[in-house]
């Protein structure tokens, strides 16, 4: 019996340890080591730029930077493409003005929290120096924020407030001549000759007592179009902001017919914006009848 006994708990023992097991799942799968890594999150939203055409799509592509933020806070890179696509949902979307306010308004905090990461910049900024006086201490790295840093303002300005609000805020463009001077030391090249052809909206948007110059603004644009010639923006500004005013109606439609022709996953401008300008370009089209008459 003792014999029987032992044979069983011996083979019992060998049934057990022959059962094939594992642990659950939800004990060994991680998805944070994989959700948590902001670089996958990045590489997810520069997928989705090479499509996003529509509000909804720009909305998801803001919101996919967003994420990276949160395991990554100070990312720079994911901070100014939030404040760059907020300026697109306030220029392309917004359907009223206090809308074109809360984007351009959240595009200019995202890119100060860029600029915040640079140590120097942070050390000014704490003690109330402004943006345009504490941009010295920034670099190639910080460039991208402060570029569409100025374009949010300037977005603001010209989008969101009256003639007579932007007599009495005239220092907000005036502020932001101080950061593009700063770029043009870092790289007078940025983004195609970004700072030239925002210095042609600037001469044109700005009233000739306070130094406004439709010859100054055609210079800018012609200088932005020489170093991009392939960026969508420069002929779209070109055409809207100053042939529009001068009344060169040939030039303006020129302008507006090679924007619309050009491959938008080809230009220098990322695919969202050259979807907007082009769409742009097909309505001040539609208008020329009433611009020119």
């Amino acid at each position: 019996m003792k014999r029987q006994a032992l044979f069983i708990i011996i083979l019992a023992s060998l049934c057990i340890s022959s059962c094939v097991s594992w642990k659950p799942g939800w004990e060994v799968i991680d998805y944070g080591s994989i959700s948590k890594d902001p670089g996958i999150i990045l590489q997810e939203a520069k997928l989705m730029e090479q499509e996003a055409d529509t509000r909804e799509e720009v909305e998801a592509l803001i919101d996919t930077y967003k994420k990276a933020l949160q395991y990554d806070p100070d990312n720079i890179y994911a901070l100014w493409k939030v404040g760059n696509y907020n300026i697109l949902m306030g220029a392309a979307y917004a359907e009223k003005k206090r809308d074109q306010k809360k984007y351009y308004k959240e595009a200019i905090q995202y890119c100060e929290m860029a600029m915040y990461t640079n140590p120097g910049f942070k050390v000014l900024a704490d003690q109330g120096i402004p943006v345009w006086e504490a941009c010295d201490t920034l670099g190639e790295r910080e460039i991208w924020a402060m570029g569409y840093w100025y374009t949010a303002i300037f977005n603001y300005f010209k989008d969101c407030l009256s003639g007579m609000g932007r007599i009495f805020n005239t220092r907000l463009v005036i502020h932001n001549n101080e950061v593009m001077d700063r770029m043009d030391e870092i790289d007078p090249t940025w983004a195609g000759g970004g700072t030239s052809f925002s210095r042609g909206i600037y001469y044109v948007a700005i009233p000739e007592r306070f130094g406004g110059s439709k010859e100054k603004a055609r210079d800018y644009f012609n200088k932005a179009i020489e170093m991009g010639p392939d960026y969508l923006v420069n002929r779209w500004g070109r055409a809207k902001y100053l042939y529009a005013l001068t009344g060169e109606e040939k030039k303006f439609e020129e302008d507006l017919l090679w924007v619309i022709n050009y491959d938008p996953h080809e230009a220098g401008n990322p695919y969202p914006w050259n979807v907007f300008f082009q769409e742009q370009s097909k309505t001040l089209l539609g208008q020329k009848n009433e611009i020119f008459e």
